[in-house]
C-alpha cells in the first residue's frame, strides 16, 4: 500500500503513458488537459445560467401572486406604478436571461464555439437574478425577509450564482476579450 492507502501502484492501471501517467487515467489527448477544462467550465456557465432563469421565473410568478392577491390601501399592491415597473423588469430579464440560454445551448448542440455565449449568459443570468430577488424583497416588503415566502431563499441562492464558474468580474473580462481581442488578464 502506498502513502494515499492505495495497493495500486504508483502510475495507476493500464500501464504508464505519457510523462508517467497511466492512459488509464489519461482525459483525452495528452497536451489538451486544459481545454478540456474550459470546455467543461463552459457548460457549466450555461447550466448556471439556467438555473438562474429559474430563480428569475420563480421570484416572476411569487411577486405577481403577491402583488395580485395581498391588499393594501384597499387595493392590491399590483396597481401601484411602481410595483407594475419592478414586475415588468423581471419579466423583461426573464425573457432575456432565457433567450441568452437559448442560445449558448443551440450552439453547444450544433457543436459550434460557444465560450463568449456562456460567459454573456452566466454573467447577465446570474446578474438578473440579483436584481429580481431584490425587486422580489422589495415587493414584499417586511415579509420578504421571513421564511413564510420564498423571496428571501430566492435572494441568498441568486447572490451565490454571481459567483459559480467564475465570478461576474471574470465573465466580463472574458466577454471584453472577445470583444476587443486584448487581455485585461495577466
Amino acid at each position: 500500500m502506498d502513502k494515499r492507502c492505495s495497493s495500486r501502484t504508483r502510475r495507476g492501471r493500464g500501464g504508464p503513458g505519457p510523462k508517467g501517467v497511466s492512459a488509464f487515467l489519461l482525459l483525452g489527448e495528452e497536451g489538451q488537459g486544459f481545454s478540456i477544462a474550459m470546455h467543461s467550465l463552459d457548460k457549466g456557465r450555461v447550466s448556471v445560467g439556467a438555473g438562474c432563469a429559474g430563480i428569475i421565473m420563480g421570484c416572476l410568478e411569487t411577486v405577481v401572486d403577491y402583488a395580485t392577491q395581498r391588499q393594501q390601501f384597499g387595493r392590491p399592491p399590483a396597481s401601484f406604478q411602481l410595483i407594475q415597473d419592478m414586475i415588468a423588469d423581471i419579466s423583461v430579464d426573464l425573457d432575456a436571461a432565457r433567450l441568452l440560454v437559448y442560445r449558448a445551448a443551440d450552439l453547444i448542440e450544433r457543436g459550434e464555439p460557444f465560450g463568449v455565449e456562456a460567459s454573456k449568459v452566466k454573467y447577465y443570468a446570474s446578474e438578473a437574478a440579483v436584481r429580481a430577488a431584490n425587486s422580489a424583497i422589495q415587493i414584499f416588503g417586511g415579509y420578504g425577509y421571513i421564511d413564510e415566502y420564498p423571496v428571501q431563499k430566492y435572494l441568498r441562492d441568486a447572490r451565490v450564482m454571481t459567483l459559480y464558474e467564475g465570478t461576474s468580474q471574470i465573465q466580463k473580462l472574458l466577454i471584453g476579450r472577445a470583444e476587443t481581442g486584448v487581455s485585461a488578464l495577466l
